[in-house]
Protein backbone atom coordinates (compact mmCIF):
# COMPACT_ATOMS: atom_id res chain seq x y z
CA UNK A 1 0.00 0.00 0.00
CA UNK A 2 1.50 3.46 -0.88
CA UNK A 3 2.08 5.70 2.00
CA UNK A 4 0.18 8.72 2.45
CA UNK A 5 1.59 11.04 -0.08
CA UNK A 6 3.72 13.87 1.67
CA UNK A 7 1.73 17.14 -0.12
CA UNK A 8 -1.43 15.22 0.84
CA UNK A 9 0.27 15.22 4.81
CA UNK A 10 0.34 18.91 4.92
CA UNK A 11 -2.64 19.66 3.34
CA UNK A 12 -4.85 17.08 5.51
CA UNK A 13 -5.85 19.62 8.39
CA UNK A 14 -6.79 21.99 5.73
CA UNK A 15 -8.74 19.71 3.42
CA UNK A 16 -10.66 17.64 6.37
CA UNK A 17 -11.52 20.84 8.40
CA UNK A 18 -15.04 20.24 7.38
CA UNK A 19 -17.79 23.05 6.06
CA UNK A 20 -17.30 26.24 6.75
CA UNK A 21 -19.93 28.77 8.13
CA UNK A 22 -21.42 31.43 6.43
CA UNK A 23 -23.89 32.78 9.11
CA UNK A 24 -22.28 32.47 12.84
CA UNK A 25 -26.15 32.47 15.15
CA UNK A 26 -27.42 31.36 18.26
CA UNK A 27 -28.33 28.57 16.60
CA UNK A 28 -24.76 27.15 15.84
CA UNK A 29 -23.65 28.27 19.13
CA UNK A 30 -25.75 26.27 21.12
CA UNK A 31 -25.02 22.56 18.72
CA UNK A 32 -20.97 23.45 19.21
CA UNK A 33 -21.61 24.42 23.24
CA UNK A 34 -23.84 20.92 23.36
CA UNK A 35 -20.89 18.59 21.20
CA UNK A 36 -18.47 20.14 24.00
CA UNK A 37 -20.87 19.50 26.60
CA UNK A 38 -21.65 16.11 25.38
CA UNK A 39 -17.74 14.87 24.66
CA UNK A 40 -17.25 15.93 28.39
CA UNK A 41 -19.84 14.35 30.06
CA UNK A 42 -20.35 10.92 28.60
CA UNK A 43 -20.96 9.43 31.75
CA UNK A 44 -23.73 11.57 32.78
CA UNK A 45 -27.10 10.39 33.86
CA UNK A 46 -30.30 10.93 30.79
CA UNK A 47 -31.20 13.90 32.94
CA UNK A 48 -28.05 15.92 32.72
CA UNK A 49 -27.56 14.79 29.12
CA UNK A 50 -31.27 16.61 28.67
CA UNK A 51 -29.85 19.59 30.73
CA UNK A 52 -27.46 20.58 28.05
CA UNK A 53 -29.66 20.58 24.95
CA UNK A 54 -29.38 23.64 23.14
CA UNK A 55 -32.60 26.93 24.00
CA UNK A 56 -35.06 27.43 21.28
CA UNK A 57 -34.00 29.94 18.41
CA UNK A 58 -34.94 33.17 18.26
CA UNK A 59 -37.57 34.72 16.27
CA UNK A 60 -35.25 34.90 13.08
CA UNK A 61 -34.48 31.23 13.34
CA UNK A 62 -36.30 27.91 13.69
CA UNK A 63 -36.16 26.47 17.63
CA UNK A 64 -33.66 23.27 17.71
CA UNK A 65 -36.00 20.45 18.84
CA UNK A 66 -33.97 19.17 21.80
CA UNK A 67 -32.54 15.82 21.11
CA UNK A 68 -34.08 12.50 23.70
CA UNK A 69 -32.15 12.13 26.64
CA UNK A 70 -30.96 8.57 25.97
CA UNK A 71 -28.85 9.72 23.09
CA UNK A 72 -25.74 10.10 24.69
CA UNK A 73 -22.93 11.34 22.28
CA UNK A 74 -22.41 14.39 19.92
CA UNK A 75 -22.88 12.26 17.17
CA UNK A 76 -26.18 10.71 18.32
CA UNK A 77 -27.40 14.20 18.96
CA UNK A 78 -26.64 15.69 15.78
CA UNK A 79 -28.06 12.78 13.65
CA UNK A 80 -31.23 13.80 15.63
CA UNK A 81 -31.07 17.11 15.05
CA UNK A 82 -30.98 17.21 11.26
CA UNK A 83 -33.94 14.77 11.30
CA UNK A 84 -36.43 17.06 12.90
CA UNK A 85 -34.53 20.36 11.85
CA UNK A 86 -37.60 21.54 10.17
CA UNK A 87 -40.38 20.13 12.01
CA UNK A 88 -41.60 23.41 13.06
CA UNK A 89 -41.45 25.00 9.89
CA UNK A 90 -44.44 25.44 8.23
CA UNK A 91 -43.68 25.87 3.92
CA UNK A 92 -47.27 26.50 3.35
CA UNK A 93 -46.09 29.97 5.51
CA UNK A 94 -45.02 31.73 2.39
CA UNK A 95 -44.04 34.57 4.53
CA UNK A 96 -41.68 32.75 5.96
CA UNK A 97 -40.95 30.08 3.09
CA UNK A 98 -40.00 32.26 0.19
CA UNK A 99 -38.58 34.89 2.40
CA UNK A 100 -34.69 34.27 0.90
CA UNK A 101 -33.07 35.62 3.67
CA UNK A 102 -34.70 33.80 6.42
CA UNK A 103 -34.75 30.24 4.20
CA UNK A 104 -30.99 31.59 3.51
CA UNK A 105 -30.29 31.76 7.51
CA UNK A 106 -32.23 28.51 8.40
CA UNK A 107 -30.25 26.31 5.52
CA UNK A 108 -26.97 27.68 6.83
CA UNK A 109 -27.68 26.70 9.82
CA UNK A 110 -28.81 23.07 9.57
CA UNK A 111 -25.80 22.67 7.24
CA UNK A 112 -23.97 23.37 9.70
CA UNK A 113 -24.98 20.28 11.87
CA UNK A 114 -23.50 17.85 9.31
CA UNK A 115 -20.03 17.41 9.98
CA UNK A 116 -21.48 16.78 13.57
CA UNK A 117 -23.87 13.79 12.39
CA UNK A 118 -23.57 10.32 11.35
CA UNK A 119 -23.09 10.38 7.06
CA UNK A 120 -26.04 7.73 7.12
CA UNK A 121 -28.46 10.42 8.33
CA UNK A 122 -27.67 13.47 5.53
CA UNK A 123 -29.49 11.48 2.98
CA UNK A 124 -32.82 11.00 5.06
CA UNK A 125 -32.79 14.37 6.37
CA UNK A 126 -32.61 16.51 2.80
CA UNK A 127 -35.16 13.81 1.75
CA UNK A 128 -37.75 15.30 4.42
CA UNK A 129 -36.47 18.53 3.73
CA UNK A 130 -37.46 18.28 0.40
CA UNK A 131 -40.89 16.49 0.90
CA UNK A 132 -41.68 19.41 3.48
CA UNK A 133 -40.69 21.85 1.17
CA UNK A 134 -42.96 20.42 -1.49
CA UNK A 135 -45.77 21.83 0.05
CA UNK A 136 -44.99 25.17 -2.34
CA UNK A 137 -43.44 24.63 -5.08
CA UNK A 138 -41.86 28.31 -5.08
CA UNK A 139 -40.60 27.66 -1.33
CA UNK A 140 -39.11 24.14 -2.28
CA UNK A 141 -37.12 26.16 -5.74
CA UNK A 142 -35.68 28.59 -3.32
CA UNK A 143 -34.31 26.23 -1.53
CA UNK A 144 -32.31 24.48 -4.58
CA UNK A 145 -31.48 27.97 -5.36
CA UNK A 146 -29.71 28.12 -1.90
CA UNK A 147 -28.18 24.71 -1.57
CA UNK A 148 -26.56 25.36 -5.31
CA UNK A 149 -25.62 28.78 -3.58
CA UNK A 150 -23.92 27.88 0.27
CA UNK A 151 -22.47 24.30 -1.37
CA UNK A 152 -21.45 24.53 -5.07
CA UNK A 153 -20.56 28.30 -5.70
CA UNK A 154 -16.92 28.33 -5.64
CA UNK A 155 -16.84 31.58 -3.15
CA UNK A 156 -18.94 29.58 -1.04
CA UNK A 157 -17.02 29.26 3.06
CA UNK A 158 -20.03 26.28 2.92
CA UNK A 159 -18.85 24.90 -0.19
CA UNK A 160 -19.21 21.21 0.17
CA UNK A 161 -19.20 18.97 -2.99
CA UNK A 162 -20.34 16.16 -1.23
CA UNK A 163 -23.00 17.90 0.17
CA UNK A 164 -24.67 18.88 -2.64
CA UNK A 165 -24.77 15.30 -4.70
CA UNK A 166 -26.73 14.04 -1.45
CA UNK A 167 -29.03 17.41 -1.87
CA UNK A 168 -29.44 16.76 -5.80
CA UNK A 169 -30.27 13.43 -5.58
CA UNK A 170 -32.80 13.51 -2.93
CA UNK A 171 -34.43 16.75 -4.93
CA UNK A 172 -34.59 14.50 -8.09
CA UNK A 173 -35.66 10.78 -6.37
CA UNK A 174 -38.17 12.65 -4.70
CA UNK A 175 -40.18 13.10 -7.88
CA UNK A 176 -41.15 16.92 -7.27
CA UNK A 177 -39.71 18.32 -10.11
CA UNK A 178 -41.77 18.33 -13.30
CA UNK A 179 -39.52 17.50 -16.95
CA UNK A 180 -38.54 21.20 -17.06
CA UNK A 181 -37.65 21.80 -13.28
CA UNK A 182 -35.38 18.44 -13.71
CA UNK A 183 -32.79 19.66 -16.37
CA UNK A 184 -30.82 21.52 -14.04
CA UNK A 185 -30.71 19.64 -11.37
CA UNK A 186 -29.49 16.74 -13.48
CA UNK A 187 -26.97 18.61 -15.23
CA UNK A 188 -25.58 19.93 -11.65
CA UNK A 189 -25.54 16.16 -10.78
CA UNK A 190 -23.79 15.06 -13.43
CA UNK A 191 -21.13 17.58 -13.20
CA UNK A 192 -20.61 17.20 -9.31
CA UNK A 193 -20.05 13.78 -9.82
CA UNK A 194 -17.45 14.03 -11.75
CA UNK A 195 -13.46 13.51 -11.05
CA UNK A 196 -14.95 13.11 -7.06
CA UNK A 197 -11.74 12.31 -4.29
CA UNK A 198 -11.13 8.57 -4.89
CA UNK A 199 -11.88 8.12 -8.18
CA UNK A 200 -9.16 8.40 -11.70
CA UNK A 201 -9.04 11.90 -13.01
CA UNK A 202 -10.13 12.07 -16.24
CA UNK A 203 -7.24 11.48 -18.89
CA UNK A 204 -6.63 13.83 -21.69
CA UNK A 205 -4.05 15.15 -24.23
CA UNK A 206 -1.79 18.57 -23.70
CA UNK A 207 0.82 20.23 -25.75
CA UNK A 208 4.16 21.05 -23.63
CA UNK A 209 5.80 24.00 -24.43
CA UNK A 210 8.28 22.21 -26.59
CA UNK A 211 5.54 20.76 -28.85
CA UNK A 212 5.33 17.33 -27.79
CA UNK A 213 2.35 15.77 -26.95
CA UNK A 214 1.35 14.37 -23.73
CA UNK A 215 -1.28 12.57 -21.79
CA UNK A 216 -2.43 13.58 -18.30
CA UNK A 217 -1.80 9.83 -17.25
CA UNK A 218 1.26 9.26 -19.13
CA UNK A 219 2.84 12.23 -17.14
CA UNK A 220 5.12 10.24 -14.13
CA UNK A 221 4.81 11.82 -11.17
CA UNK A 222 4.57 10.85 -7.39
CA UNK A 223 1.92 13.52 -6.97
CA UNK A 224 0.50 15.80 -9.51
CA UNK A 225 -0.73 19.43 -8.83
CA UNK A 226 -3.19 19.92 -11.63
CA UNK A 227 -4.03 23.64 -12.20
CA UNK A 228 -6.50 24.68 -14.45
CA UNK A 229 -5.73 28.57 -15.70
CA UNK A 230 -6.86 31.24 -17.86
CA UNK A 231 -3.73 33.19 -19.29
CA UNK A 232 -5.70 36.13 -19.26
CA UNK A 233 -7.11 36.11 -15.97
CA UNK A 234 -5.48 38.41 -13.18
CA UNK A 235 -6.68 36.03 -10.52
CA UNK A 236 -5.51 33.01 -12.32
CA UNK A 237 -1.56 35.27 -12.37
CA UNK A 238 -2.07 36.22 -9.15
CA UNK A 239 -2.70 33.21 -7.87
CA UNK A 240 0.12 31.42 -9.98
CA UNK A 241 2.80 34.29 -8.64
CA UNK A 242 1.83 33.12 -5.01
CA UNK A 243 2.30 29.88 -6.10
CA UNK A 244 5.63 30.15 -7.90
CA UNK A 245 7.05 32.18 -4.98
CA UNK A 246 5.97 29.41 -2.06
CA UNK A 247 8.93 27.74 -0.66
CA UNK A 248 7.29 24.50 0.43
CA UNK A 249 5.89 24.01 -3.57
CA UNK A 250 9.60 24.84 -5.18
CA UNK A 251 10.95 22.37 -2.43
CA UNK A 252 8.65 19.13 -3.00
CA UNK A 253 9.07 20.11 -6.72
CA UNK A 254 12.83 20.14 -6.86
CA UNK A 255 12.71 17.12 -4.56
CA UNK A 256 10.33 15.33 -7.23
CA UNK A 257 7.63 14.53 -4.83
CA UNK A 258 5.37 16.67 -6.84
CA UNK A 259 4.60 17.85 -10.52
CA UNK A 260 2.70 20.77 -11.01
CA UNK A 261 1.04 20.44 -14.64
CA UNK A 262 -0.52 24.24 -15.56
CA UNK A 263 -2.90 23.49 -17.91
CA UNK A 264 -4.90 25.80 -20.32
CA UNK A 265 -8.26 24.22 -21.88
CA UNK A 266 -10.27 27.35 -23.06
CA UNK A 267 -8.87 27.18 -26.86
CA UNK A 268 -7.31 30.32 -27.60
CA UNK A 269 -3.60 28.92 -28.81
CA UNK A 270 -2.31 32.65 -29.27
CA UNK A 271 -3.06 33.57 -25.82
CA UNK A 272 -1.22 30.32 -24.61
CA UNK A 273 2.17 30.40 -27.14
CA UNK A 274 2.09 34.39 -25.87
CA UNK A 275 2.25 33.53 -22.35
CA UNK A 276 3.46 29.98 -21.68
CA UNK A 277 7.06 31.02 -21.38
CA UNK A 278 6.49 33.73 -18.38
CA UNK A 279 5.33 30.35 -16.07
CA UNK A 280 8.15 28.51 -14.40
CA UNK A 281 10.58 26.37 -16.01
CA UNK A 282 9.91 23.56 -13.24
CA UNK A 283 6.52 23.69 -13.97
CA UNK A 284 4.89 21.61 -16.47
CA UNK A 285 2.74 24.11 -18.83
CA UNK A 286 0.19 22.30 -21.11
CA UNK A 287 -2.67 23.52 -23.77
CA UNK A 288 -5.36 21.04 -23.93
CA UNK A 289 -6.20 19.42 -27.66
CA UNK A 290 -9.82 20.04 -26.89
CA UNK A 291 -11.38 17.21 -25.12
CA UNK A 292 -11.56 19.06 -21.68
CA UNK A 293 -14.19 21.24 -23.67
CA UNK A 294 -15.52 19.14 -26.22
CA UNK A 295 -16.31 16.15 -23.81
CA UNK A 296 -17.02 18.28 -20.53
CA UNK A 297 -14.32 15.68 -18.34
CA UNK A 298 -13.26 18.34 -16.13
CA UNK A 299 -16.34 21.00 -15.05
CA UNK A 300 -14.49 24.49 -14.28
CA UNK A 301 -16.62 27.05 -12.31
CA UNK A 302 -13.72 29.16 -11.76
CA UNK A 303 -10.10 30.25 -12.48
CA UNK A 304 -8.26 29.06 -11.42
CA UNK A 305 -8.97 25.38 -9.97
CA UNK A 306 -6.45 22.68 -8.71
CA UNK A 307 -6.79 18.94 -8.20
CA UNK A 308 -4.39 17.25 -6.63
CA UNK A 309 -3.85 13.63 -7.76
CA UNK A 310 -1.87 10.62 -6.65
CA UNK A 311 0.91 8.47 -8.44
CA UNK A 312 -1.81 6.63 -10.09
CA UNK A 313 -3.74 9.90 -11.12
CA UNK A 314 -6.39 9.37 -8.51
CA UNK A 315 -8.00 12.62 -6.83
CA UNK A 316 -6.79 12.85 -3.93
CA UNK A 317 -8.31 16.74 -3.28
CA UNK A 318 -10.60 18.30 -5.96
CA UNK A 319 -10.99 22.10 -6.05
CA UNK A 320 -7.96 22.11 -3.90
CA UNK A 321 -8.04 25.52 -1.71
CA UNK A 322 -5.26 28.08 -2.54
CA UNK A 323 -4.81 28.80 0.89
CA UNK A 324 -4.03 25.22 1.91
CA UNK A 325 -1.02 25.09 -0.41
CA UNK A 326 0.65 28.63 0.82
CA UNK A 327 -0.21 28.16 4.38
CA UNK A 328 -2.58 30.72 4.85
Amino acid sequence: MKAIAPLLLLLAAAACGGTGRRHATGNEAAVAADAATMDASAARTAAGNAAAAPAAGSADELPLAEPPAALRTPRERASWMIRHFWDAMEFRDTLRSRNRDFMEQQFANFVSLFPHADTAALAPALGQLVARAAADREALLLVGEIAEKYLYDPNSPMLDEGYFIRWLEALIASGTLDEAERIRPAYLLCAARKNRPGMPAADFTYITRDGRRQTLHGTEAEETLLLFYDPDCDHCREIMEALASSERLRRAIAAGGLTLLALYADGDRAAWDRTKEQLPAAWIVGFDTGAIRTHELYVLPAMPTLYLLDRDKRVLVKDLPVGALLGS
